[in-house]
Order: structure tokens, then sequence, then C-alpha cells
């Protein structure tokens, strides 16, 4: 009698624990990469289907990359361009401070995309975006202050100082456009080796501007 009790707890043990492993193996992270390698091997139905089911799960950067299929809209997975529920989703995922999701609430805050236009708050995302060090926060503030926004005013130096920051990331598209500032101010040695540093990380609007300007 002992020794078929001990074998039943055994087996209750067993199943406990495989209980156990297949609730720690379906961890948010788990299922996002299994989310990505059906998208990146076209299995689009099984894609939105594992996203769908990681978002329920509020996971920031699930809710990010839905976010950004309704924001440009994603034929593969049948989602038109939906501006108010992009907003939705990338407000979700910045909430718990994802800087992805911070940078395009702010473009959207910006141009007034699925939410009404507020420059302040739109500055205020971007720079909560650029303090985690979201390079393209960093560059749409580079050119905000180099060109002026509604009632911006052009200010070169914190153009300047976006700029470099992002540099200092590795981001071409900035080398590019601090040459650019750079020349209006007549610094142009400055100028032309950013242009080539950019060129050099492959940036293709840097390859046409440098052949194009520099002969």
């Amino acid at each position: 009698m002992k020794s078929n009790e001990s074998k039943i707890n055994n087996d209750f043990n067993k199943m406990l624990n495989t209980d156990q492993i297949q609730k720690e193996e379906d961890t948010p992270q788990k299922l996002f990469k299994e989310y990505k390698r059906f998208y990146e091997t076209e299995s689009f139905l099984e894609a939105i289907e594992m996203l769908t089911q990681i978002i329920n799960k509020g996971f920031p950067a699930a809710e990010f990359e839905m976010g950004k299929h309704h924001y440009f809209g994603s034929e593969q997975l049948g989602i038109a361009k939906d501006y108010l529920r992009a907003f939705d989703y990338f407000s979700k995922a910045a909430f718990h401070g994802h800087a992805g999701a911070l940078y395009y609430q702010g473009i959207m805050y910006l141009k007034g995309l699925g939410v009404v236009l507020d420059v302040n708050q739109a500055l205020h995302t971007l720079n909560m975006a650029a303090t985690q060090g979201e390079i393209e926060a960093l560059d749409a503030l580079g050119k905000i202050y180099q060109f002026g926004y509604s009632d911006i005013l052009p200010d070169y130096k914190k153009a300047e100082s976006y700029y470099k920051n992002a540099i200092n990331l590795g981001y071409p598209p900035s080398m590019l456009n601090l040459a650019l500032l750079l020349e209006n101010q007549l610094r142009f040695e400055e100028a032309y080796e950013l242009i080539i540093e950019s060129a050099k990380h492959g940036f293709v609007g840097a390859i046409q501007y440098g052949l194009s300007t520099y002969k």
C-alpha cells in the first residue's frame, strides 16, 4: 500500500514539475522570440496570433511592435494603418519606459497623428526617450532645434549637442545632419570629416551628398 502511495506521489510530483517547467518556458520573452521567428520566416498567421497572445500578458516590447505595425500598416499581418491604435499601443509600452515607444509617441504628438498636436508634450516625450539613449529621438531633437518648429526657434548649440550625443552612439544620419549644420556655420573641415565618417558607415545619404558636393 505504501509502495503504491509513494508511486502516486512521485507521479503527481512529476506532473507538477512538468507544469512548472512549461510555465517557466512560456515567458513573454520566449514567446516574443517565437513571434520574431514566425515573422522572419513569413509565417504571418502564426506571428500575429503569437503577438496578440504576448500583448495580453502586458509585455512592452510586444506592445511597441504592434504599435509599429499599426503606425506603418502591415499587409502581411492584415493590419491597416491606424494612428489611433498605434498611439494607444505606443502609450502602453511608453508607460513602462520603452524608449522606442516614447520616441514614436513624441513624433505623433509633434505631428498630431492619432492624438491632438502638442509640441510641448512632444519635446517632453522625445527627451525622455533621448535620456535612455534612443538615437532616433536624439536626431529628431537635433532637427527640431536646427530648423525650428512651430513656436520653437532654431538653437544651433542645442541641435549640435543632440546630434553629437547620437553620433557618440554611432548613428550615421546624425553625422550627416550635423555636417549640414556646420556647413551653414562655415565650419567646412569639420563638416567634411563627418560626411566621410557617415559614408564609411555605409549611410547612402552621406555618400550621395559627398559625391554631389565635394567633387
